[in-house]
């Protein structure tokens, strides 16, 4: 078994850095699957790697490992256990040991966060095609994204959504300065290590800026594993296998937010219907409908779906009461059966229930195979602009066009009847046109604002 320090010294250069490099994050992964590793076993990895690599003066000695053993601060020890399916019992045990692990901390300051796939260009016609599908590479790859979403147990505050897609520079970002949400890459569009790390680091300095420490739950999958401590975020492990119990994410929010997201999606196709357009959901496009309906999950949803996860105390100290709201906002059966064209064939039409559970198995993280892990190291899966399957993205508006824009919407609120707010969000369109008019560059806005 290898032991990975709390803190890891600097490493110094070997003599064959990629190599290690590609050794290291083979083990990562290994050990979080609680593979026992030995010895002889990473010097006949070391060997693979150098075939791949096209270097032909390495040869795994007893030398070469006591070195790369202290490059790397790795200790061996025996193994004195493996972890069973965890059991009902150990559930119990856990919720029955929860308010002493959250007692210091507000619900305001509890976090549970979680990963979720999304074909987020599938239509509802392709919803038999897509459903189950693992997507673990290939022609889908384009068609998925992960996000990372994670709130609060009281429900009042929702950490903007992270996306990771397949390409660096997707066509349709082409010019695109402010993005709805965070994006990163990797050729698989999964969660991994290192982009979780970079997320946690931010959501660290944040909370450190607000004079916040923050209690996350997590679950304990290869890219949650090893990572470095936070000055205001500390993290809980929840115990392996129990996720579909034990985490609120798991209980409702996350399917909540792909009802939302598909609705957005039938809106979109409906719009698209009336104004004689194709439908081509880009990521850009994704991403705007995504936030959407982050926006739209509410308080009490993700409330109740952490009390149901054993998180007994809700907002100011009182318990939370219900069920999770999932059935908030669906699309309509007049709107369903218009985007899914002519019903009249007898085939077996998919459920809006089939549409939004399209993804669910879908993996969002997992173990690398040795190419993948050569071309992250090589490449550091930095390829350049990518054909994301969607068309070139519009040219950036003029700021005369925006201005039009504006006037529009103020001859809009004034013919109909709505909330006088409008206006105020009209003028603060307005002073933010006005800027970036004067500094000629649209000015990127805090990511958590």
């Amino acid at each position: 078994m290898c032991n990975w320090p709390r803190k890891q010294k600097r490493v110094s250069t070997g003599e064959f850095p990629q190599l290690e490099k590609c050794l290291v994050e083979w083990m990562k992964d290994r050990r979080a699957e609680n593979i026992h590793l030995s010895g002889t076993l990473i010097k006949q990895k070391g060997r693979s790697f150098a075939a791949q690599l096209d270097i032909t003066d390495f040869n795994g000695s007893n030398g070469w490992l006591e070195g790369f053993k202290k490059r790397y601060d790795l200790v061996f020890k025996k193994i004195c256990g493996e972890s069973a399916v965890v059991d009902n019992d150990c559930c119990n045990q856990w919720i029955s040991d929860l308010p002493m692990i959250i007692d210091q901390y507000s619900p305001d300051d509890i976090f549970n966060a979680d990963e979720t796939a999304l074909f987020f260009r599938c239509i509802p016609s392709a919803t038999f095609t897509f459903k189950g599908d693992p997507c673990h590479g290939g022609k889908l790859s384009k068609e998925r994204v992960t996000l990372l979403l994670a709130a609060s147990m009281s429900g009042k505050e929702k950490l903007p959504l992270l996306m990771i897609g397949k390409s660096k520079k997707p066509r349709c970002l082409r010019g695109v300065r402010t993005l709805p949400l965070n994006y990163k890459n990797n050729i698989k569009a999964w969660m991994t290590r290192d982009i979780f790390t970079d997320w946690l680091r931010s959501i660290d300095i944040h909370m450190r800026l607000n004079k916040r420490k923050i209690l996350l739950f997590i679950d304990n999958c290869s890219a949650h594993t090893h990572l470095p401590q936070f000055e205001n975020i500390k993290i809980i492990f929840l115990p392996p296998n129990t996720t579909s119990r034990l985490q609120p994410m798991d209980q409702g929010i996350i399917k909540n937010f792909k009802q939302l997201y598909r609705t957005e999606v039938v809106k979109l196709i409906l719009q698209k219907i009336e104004n004689h357009e194709t439908v081509d959901i880009t990521i850009l496009a994704a991403m705007r409908l995504a936030r959407r309906a982050w926006n739209d999950v509410k308080s009490a949803t993700v409330a109740n779906c952490f009390k149901k996860s054993g998180f007994k105390t809700a907002p100011g100290g009182e318990k939370a009461g219900g069920e999770p709201d999932l059935e908030n906002v669906i699309a309509s059966e007049e709107d369903w059966s218009r985007v899914l064209g002519d019903t009249s064939a007898s085939v077996d039409l998919p459920s809006f229930e089939d549409y939004v559970s399209i993804d669910d198995e879908a993996s969002v993280s997992g173990q690398s195979v040795d190419e993948e892990i050569v071309m992250q190291i090589t490449q550091n899966a930095e390829s350049e602009e990518e054909d994301d399957g969607s068309s070139d993205g519009k040219p950036s508006p003029s700021i005369q066009d925006a201005t039009k824009a504006i006037e529009t919407l103020q001859l809009f609120f004034e013919g109909n009847q709505c909330d006088p707010i409008c206006f105020d969000r009209i003028h603060d369109l307005e002073k933010m046109i006005l800027k970036a008019k004067k500094s000629r560059q649209t000015k990127m806005t805090d990511f958590f604002q």
